[in-house]
């Protein structure tokens, strides 16, 4: 049940461009902390790991408020997870909402 809920939150991600596929690894942006602990939890529990987290840019939310955006490259074993990838491919984008910021 876990699992599922899991891969819901992952598809979720997918279509809200918080989460591409680039080559072999996973990218996921966000500025919310809570998020890429969530993030963290739902790989793992397909076997997947974090491999790198890092602050690429602000994401503006007022004058003179910014939110760090971070970002964390992630790899999920095969096949296992292919079924992301090929949800990404139908649903997803080659750029995350923050790429215009962070790059």
């Amino acid at each position: 049940m876990e699992n599922q809920k899991d891969a819901k939150q992952l598809k979720d991600w997918i279509r809200s461009h918080h989460l591409i596929c680039m080559g072999t690894d996973f990218i996921f942006e966000t500025i919310d902390q809570a998020q890429l602990e969530r993030f963290e939890t739902c790989l793992k529990s397909f076997g997947g790991h974090v491999r790198n987290i890092a602050a690429v840019g602000h994401w503006p939310m007022g004058p003179n408020r910014y939110f760090k955006i971070l970002r964390a490259t992630a790899s999920v074993p095969r096949p296992g997870g292919e079924i992301f990838v090929q949800y990404w491919a139908s649903k997803g984008s080659p750029s995350t909402r923050f790429s215009e910021i962070s790059n």
